[in-house]
């Protein structure tokens, strides 16, 4: 692998702390990325690279957060920031030049990575063209949301569209990248005893939810302008449901998984208000400082397919914060035959990496009494000897490799904004309908 360059832009955000360059420093501890790999952190104000670094806490993959000294240095040498207006057309052309002057024999693969807000794209990437940083070699990745509804996501599109080739976009879903949601396709193509029940005539639902015990901790500007709908469901818990419902792709190249994955989507019908419920915990209204606030803080939808395969399943996605529990998880549960006890099939996807199966058996005696068994295996007992990505490594190393698998087309985004874009904007008018809940309550309480 050639060594790449990464350029960062909002390199002294939260998620270029959290999450960034904890991942770019496991990747180059671990020789997972090439050692002359450069990173290049843009900021509006000067910065010290070194300072930065300092205030980060960039060893939280590691073993009880030790650092590894090697990688430490190579972390360090590989870091240099560089001041930027995005405004200046100016500053792009030596952002050129400083790039240009990293290519040796070959000419280094190029990563633009925007780690802001979506609102601050479209100086960054008019003025990226304009300096000639939108060649075949310069891929563009985007982290969500795109765009607050259908229009503008469909506004978004038409911008980068402008100036980058879709094969140069990666649209950051992070929740792809997680190793059981990638192991939802793997189990489904390689477990033929699913293949053939897989559809409407033996599955009664898929549950997929995500649930956090925190509130909105500190993201109270981000979460008033998003609530759960667009937070959670635009992205994550779609991209989920359509791992696990569509059609198993021809082949498990990048263009076939996207192509499975657009016809799914596009034939989800539209979120229905009165088949959805939104609620807001208690002491929201005062964490955003509005006591006129009804954005939602949790979100529940039931969801109709119109393909033949799926129709009469029940689709139900749920997230929220503020709850009683923190979990990730894709349901499957199949149509009991005539007996109450059932199977279910469950994908763990945090916190707790792993597969369970529900099975009905006889329990021991003379009657011939039925009960539940569970069959589990979990990530971390059985792979415990192997190394477990972090997502947000998957998702640099994937788009250094030109593996677009696991990012969101754009026929993907407008599928799955034009699934809410009803729902949102009634959802938008008033408060009508919202219920209300107690930090730490359970979800049945409220849906």
């Amino acid at each position: 692998m050639n060594a790449p360059v990464i350029v960062i832009f909002g390199i002294t955000g939260d998620l270029s702390k959290r999450k960034l360059l904890p991942a770019l420093y496991h990747l180059l501890a671990q020789d997972m990325l090439p050692e002359e790999t450069k990173i290049v952190g843009i900021s509006r104000h000067a910065l010290d690279a070194g300072e930065l670094l300092n205030s980060v806490e960039l060893c939280v993959l590691e073993k009880d957060n030790v650092c590894d000294p090697v990688g430490l240095g190579r972390v360090r040498n590989s870091l240099q920031s560089l001041q930027l207006d995005p405004e200046n057309a100016d500053d792009f052309h030596k952002l050129k030049e400083l790039l240009d002057s990293f290519d040796g024999d070959q000419p280094a693969r190029r990563l633009m990575y925007m780690s802001i807000p979506p609102s601050a794209y479209p100086p960054i990437i008019s003025n990226l063209a304009n300096a000639g940083l939108n060649d075949d070699r310069t891929s563009l990745l985007l982290e969500k949301p795109f765009g607050y509804d259908l229009e503008s996501a469909q506004n978004l599109i038409d911008l980068v569209d402008t100036h980058f080739q879709e094969e140069h976009i990666y649209r950051i879903d992070h929740y792809l990248d997680k190793e059981t949601a990638q192991n939802l396709l793997a189990f489904r193509l390689h477990n033929p005893i699913f293949a053939t029940i897989w559809n409407a005539g033996h599955i009664k639902q898929v549950y997929i939810r995500a649930i956090e015990k925190i509130g909105v901790e500190g993201r109270a500007s981000f979460y008033e302008q998003t609530g759960a709908l667009r937070d959670f469901v635009q992205s994550h818990l779609i991209q989920l449901l359509s791992i696990t419902m569509m059609d198993i792709p021809t082949d498990m190249s990048s263009q076939a998984i996207h192509t499975s994955k657009e016809n799914f989507m596009e034939q989800l019908e539209p979120a229905s208000p009165g088949s959805a419920v939104r609620a807001q915990y208690n002491g929201y209204k005062d964490e955003v400082n509005n006591p006129g606030s009804f954005v939602e803080t949790y979100a529940r939808l039931h969801l109709k397919h119109t393909a033949e395969r799926w129709q009469g399943t029940e689709i139900i996605l749920e997230t929220g914060k503020g709850l009683d529990d923190k979990r990730t998880e894709v349901i499957v549960e199949f149509k009991e035959p005539g007996e109450e006890l059932g199977n279910k099939l469950t994908f763990y996807i945090q916190p707790d990496e792993g597969i369970g199966l529900d099975l009905v058996v006889k329990e021991p005696g003379y009657e011939n009494s039925l009960g539940q068994a569970a069959l589990e295996f979990d990530y971390q007992s059985r792979f415990s000897d192997n190394q477990h990505i972090d997502a947000y490594e998957r998702v640099l190393l994937d788009a250094v490799r030109g593996d677009q698998s696991l990012f969101a087309s754009k026929r993907e985004v407008l599928a799955s904004w034009h699934v809410l874009d009803q729902l949102m904007h009634a959802w938008l008018k008033d408060g009508e309908g919202l219920k209300h809940y107690d930090l730490g309550a359970n979800t049945d309480a409220i849906s």
